[in-house]
């Protein structure tokens, strides 16, 4: 009976630890850009019956998994301090044993990968190892750290450009939305992790150029969003997908005016769970984009 409780409790950690909420969406989003964006004349049983797009698939979420881990492992100390509670479930798999399950991911991945091609498995090799660098020393730096983060995030993505090789002026829209708004979601998670940085010694943006500033950048990069938010309304191809927008514009800039003005931790962590609200709806909202047949190599 105890073995059995010892094992749910290691299966609910390892969840817990690779994040299994943020793989699944980001898997859903994966398939979602590629079905409606990249190849709306394809069917699902089409895109998901190619072995290809498949192997991308998983090896994806399997980098993604492993960021996690090696993430945790460098942050632990820090993640005692900021959400101490999480950090105790995640015990239950050791440090050691996370980076047994951290190698094998990523060599599964690589390995996968080079089933498609050499290419397929060096892109992934180098993502790879600029997560494992984010994650030891370039997530400390103040902005550097938000940016990289950010491009790291939303590098996947760019694994579906390379696969359908094509390109336009929408998706580059989307891209930078999607760029500004994972920014932006990064840098508020410095506010919440800021006890934890100060401990640590962390240069993240609050911490070296204190909270008014940061709030102060956050204000010109939400202004940068909307100014995307309404390039992108200019596409009659978007079709449905205005009216995500316009929730996100009342939802977002409400939000952002409460947050700019306080300075309580549960307020930022209110503000950083209604962006992920946000890109939840947004990843389902790509349904909503009109069958388009204009999208050019």
């Amino acid at each position: 009976m105890k073995s059995r409780s010892h094992l749910v409790r290691q299966i609910f950690s390892l969840f817990a630890l690779v994040r299994v909420q943020n793989v699944l969406l980001l898997s859903i989003a994966f398939i979602l850009t590629a079905k409606y964006i990249f190849a709306p004349d394809e069917s699902f049983k089409q895109l998901l019956s190619n072995i290809n797009f498949d192997i991308l698939l998983i090896s994806t979420t399997l980098c993604i998994a492993s960021g996690y881990i090696i993430n945790s492992f460098y942050d632990y100390q820090k993640d005692l301090i900021n959400r101490p509670q999480k950090t105790l479930i995640e015990q239950e798999v050791d440090l050691k044993k996370r980076l047994y399950l951290y190698f094998f991911l990523n060599f599964a991945a690589v390995f996968l990968a080079g089933l498609i091609s050499w290419r397929a498995a060096l892109f992934f090799s180098v993502y790879i190892f600029f997560i494992w660098l984010y994650s030891h020393k370039i997530q400390h730096f103040a902005l550097l750290g938000n940016l990289t983060a950010t491009l790291l995030s939303i590098l996947p993505f760019f694994v579906i450009f390379l696969y359908f090789k094509k390109f336009n002026h929408f998706i580059f829209a989307h891209a930078v939305f999607l760029f500004l708004l994972l920014l932006i979601k990064d840098i508020i998670k410095n506010f919440i992790n800021l006890k934890g940085d100060l401990a640590q010694g962390h240069q993240t943006l609050p911490v070296k150029y204190g909270e008014n500033k940061a709030k102060a950048l956050l204000l010109l990069i939400s202004l940068l969003l909307m100014a995307t938010m309404w390039h992108l309304n200019n596409f009659a191809v978007l079709g449905d997908m205005k009216y995500y927008f316009y929730i996100f514009s009342i939802l977002y800039f409400s939000g952002l005016i409460i947050f700019l003005k306080s300075e309580n931790i549960k307020i930022y962590k209110y503000f950083y769970g209604l962006i992920k609200i946000l890109l939840v709806l947004g990843v389902f909202s790509i349904i909503l984009v009109k069958k388009q047949g204009y999208i050019t190599n």
